[in-house]
């Protein structure tokens, strides 16, 4: 801080320096022979027209009923230079707390919901303020935040701080509220980030990025992430207004983090399922393979032999479930069990019709006793399967 005694417009004494913002100086300051405590902004004005000064202090007049807004008491224009006076803020610059690098997101998040406030009261008043950056908001020690420069902008350069400006006003829309949301994000992405996303060389390469590139976050976690994507969306109508992003901005104040919704089926299977829904598809190829070398159901019409035409197609239809079955356990999904569970009656109903009620056929030119041997093991392995499978974590679907 700078020490100084300078006397403006015989009425105010700067004292202090209390930041600044390339041209643009905040003072601490007295005013009268009474010594009421203001703070002054001083900003050089772009030329000594009269209509510039009047529209000045036109604009920077604008009311907003909102304790982070400081209101404006006086504009007095002196040598080409303009003095914002405002009530007595003892504060820095949030660009100057984040000139040394990014702030913790909590105090991010906490300054972001305030100046939020701030600007949806004025929204609501019918006010744009223009010209939402760093520089623009005061952070007292108590915590308190001030968000200033409404009209300033609007009367001194319409066109407003490249890195700062929202793509429509880049194209040259007037300036919205949508516009001012996205000016907010730009400036808590350059709190929390430690520096402006968009900034480049020149201006040109500045406006560039600002319409075309997307921003990173590497510092920034949870519900502060999700308000500035939401904030920083390019197209006006798609940015997050301040009813939704309000409520993250607290909770991410309050250090509340919300975890990601688990989306269905997404996370790996145990084990446990892993093995169950393998023996599931293995059973079905076996009974498959049972079915057609062994019992020859792709004579599926011997209708001379209506138990044994069931029995394969019982057999077939065994091996197609128990592949399902397998398959649906490996997702998680309780149908497995269920399929398996049918699986194996299938396999019992149809070994029952092709085995006891066939005993002048043979198997693969086996004797019927060998091929009883191989039905009856994969009959056990289906049964017991079936019932272990009902021990595998899993889920019903979904609905809706």
């Amino acid at each position: 801080m700078t020490a100084v005694s300078r006397t403006i417009a015989e009425r105010y004494t700067l004292l202090e320096e209390l930041g600044r913002d390339g041209t643009a100086v905040l003072w601490r300051a007295e005013e009268g022979q009474d010594g009421a405590q203001v703070t002054i902004k001083e900003l050089p004005l772009p030329t000594r027209e009269p209509a510039v000064a009047e529209r000045l202090q036109r604009e920077a007049r604008v009311s907003v009923d909102h304790p982070s807004v400081v209101p404006v008491h006086d504009v007095v224009v002196a040598d080409g230079t303009a003095f914002i006076v405002l009530d007595p803020v003892e504060a820095r610059t949030l660009e100057e707390l984040a000139s040394s690098g990014p702030l913790p997101p909590r105090f991010v998040a906490e300054i972001g919901g305030k100046v939020l406030g701030a600007l949806a009261a004025a929204h609501t008043a019918g006010v744009v303020h223009g010209d939402v950056r760093p520089a623009n908001v005061l952070v007292g020690p108590d915590g308190s935040v001030y968000l200033t420069g409404f009209g300033i902008a609007k009367a001194l350069d319409p066109s407003g701080t490249p890195a700062f400006l929202a793509p429509e006003t880049i194209a040259g829309h007037e300036g919205t509220p949508h516009s001012d949301l996205w000016s907010l994000g730009v400036t808590l992405l350059n709190a929390s980030e430690g520096g402006n996303f968009f900034q480049r060389a020149n201006v040109a390469a500045t406006l560039y990025a600002v319409v075309n590139e997307q921003p990173s976050f590497t510092r920034t976690p949870g519900p502060l992430a999700d308000v500035l994507r939401g904030l920083l969306a390019k197209a006006p109508q798609a940015r997050m207004l301040p009813d939704h992003a309000l409520p993250l901005l607290a909770k991410a104040a309050s250090g509340v983090e919300t975890p990601a919704p688990q989306r269905p089926g997404l996370t790996p299977p145990s084990v446990f399922a892993v093995l169950a829904g393998v023996a599931g598809m293995v059973l079905g190829f076996a009974l498959l393979a049972n079915a057609m070398l062994m019992h020859q159901a792709y004579y599926f019409f011997e209708f001379a032999h209506l138990s044994i035409t069931v029995g394969a197609i019982s057999l077939v239809l065994a091996g197609v479930a128990a592949v399902a079955g397998g398959a649906s356990l490996l997702a998680k999904v309780r149908a497995g069990q269920i399929m398996l569970g049918v699986s194996a009656l299938l396999t019992l109903l149809s070994l029952c019709l092709l085995t006891f009620l066939g005993d002048d056929r043979d198997y693969l030119g086996l004797p019927v006793q060998p091929g009883l041997t191989i039905d009856l093991l994969v009959l056990v392995f289906a049964v017991v399967l079936a019932g272990v499978a009902w021990f595998v974590p899993a889920k019903r679907p979904a609905v809706g």
